[in-house]
């Protein structure tokens, strides 16, 4: 395990030298849920049963090492070689995250998927992340599914014991803030909590240009409610999770995830409230990327353009640094497309020396001393 020396040797490293660091990969377009705010809605397909595993080795063996992986679709957990696939990587490229969102509609399954996840490496960090939307009548009707709700509770209780047996795994809840549950969020996240039914609670803004395009109707004052409520409700998961370090690093830990919750959320609510850019650039395709189902190489999965990694004999690095991957990346840079999508938002942020070291703390100090976000 490293220390936190060696951990921030590793980041400054990492900073300056801008090495990939993050694969979004939909490894499959199959999914059992009809959600009403999907972004990926066209891309879903009942054969659309993604990459085989020969594929996707070529692929990990031609890319770098990275650190975080995670697996979206359609519903990821449909592929019973998960495990499978999340060892290529590990072996090949050396991830110390992996992130599995699901639906819970498959509890056993789920449960058993999970179980051979963490086991491939105790050393390895897997979240499994359960997309939950609000209390049950209005999670079922936002996914679509009857039942939903209940499901993935019941999946959230497998999970928490297999991870009594396996401390690498995480559970965790994401909540899509829209049109539709925006008025119980608030009150949904404080159930979450109280149940102690996750190690942490994330909130998204939805994002991208779902079926029902009035789902996205969320006024800007509901959001700055939720986001000022729900972040003391994250400030306790962010406490509990940074318990056990010690000193100056614990303190470090706390300032830049707190600060790190305050600067996403101004950023998120600025785009969405009144289409403003972000502080910094987008690092799209630089530093992370995205993989379709069927092979198409994006730098982000909300823009459209892309290279098929077949054309290349899927070696990841010859495609990514083809001209038109070269061209999306210059282009994301310059704040056309600045959306609220946290895991562009957040790599964005780690890659700005800045906003890290110097935004950060002083957005932690003026929520305590002032209480605003």
């Amino acid at each position: 395990m490293e220390t936190p020396g060696e951990k921030l040797r590793d980041e400054v490293r990492r900073v300056r030298s801008r090495e990939f660091d993050f694969l979004i990969f939909f490894v499959t377009g199959q999914c059992n849920a009809r959600c009403h705010h999907c972004f990926y809605w066209d891309h879903l397909g009942p054969t659309h049963a993604g990459l085989p595993l020969d594929k996707i080795e070529t692929i990990a063996a031609n890319m770098p090492e990275f650190r975080t992986l995670l697996l979206s679709g359609g519903e990821p957990t449909l592929r019973k070689d998960l495990p499978e696939l999340v060892h290529i990587f590990l072996r090949h490229n050396r991830i110390r995250t992996v992130s599995i969102p699901t639906n819970g509609l498959q509890s056993d399954r789920i449960a058993s998927l999970a179980e051979r996840v963490a086991a491939i490496d105790a050393g390895l960090r897997v979240n499994f992340n359960l997309s939950i939307d609000g209390f049950a009548e209005t999670h079922d009707r936002i996914r679509g599914v009857p039942g939903n709700f209940a499901n993935s509770l019941a999946t959230i209780q497998q999970l928490r014991q297999i991870a009594a047996r396996h401390p690498n795994l995480h559970v965790l809840v994401n909540t899509v803030i829209c049109a539709d549950n925006h008025e119980e969020v608030v009150a949904f996240a404080r159930y979450v909590q109280d149940e102690g039914l996750a190690d942490e609670h994330y909130f998204e803004i939805v994002r991208g240009d779902p079926p029902d395009v009035r789902i996205k109707e969320v006024p800007p004052p509901a959001l700055y409610r939720i986001y000022d409520e729900v972040l003391a409700i994250q400030e306790r998961y962010l406490l509990r999770s940074v318990q056990h370090l010690r000193g100056l690093y614990r303190m470090w830990r706390q300032v830049e995830g707190l600060g790190g919750l305050l600067y996403r959320y101004r950023t998120q609510w600025a785009v969405h409230s009144r289409a403003a850019c972000w502080p910094t650039p987008c690092m799209a395709g630089e530093v992370i990327a995205t993989i379709d189902y069927d092979g198409l190489l994006r730098v982000c999965e909300l823009r459209e353009a892309g290279v098929n990694l077949a054309e290349y004999g899927f070696d990841f690095e010859l495609a990514r640094n083809s001209p038109l991957m070269r061209a999306e990346r210059a282009e994301a840079k310059t704040h056309v497309c600045d959306c609220t999508h946290v895991c562009f938002v957040n790599t964005a942020l780690r890659y700005s020396l800045r906003q890290r070291f110097l935004t950060l703390p002083w957005l932690f100090l003026r929520y305590r001393l002032a209480g605003s976000w």
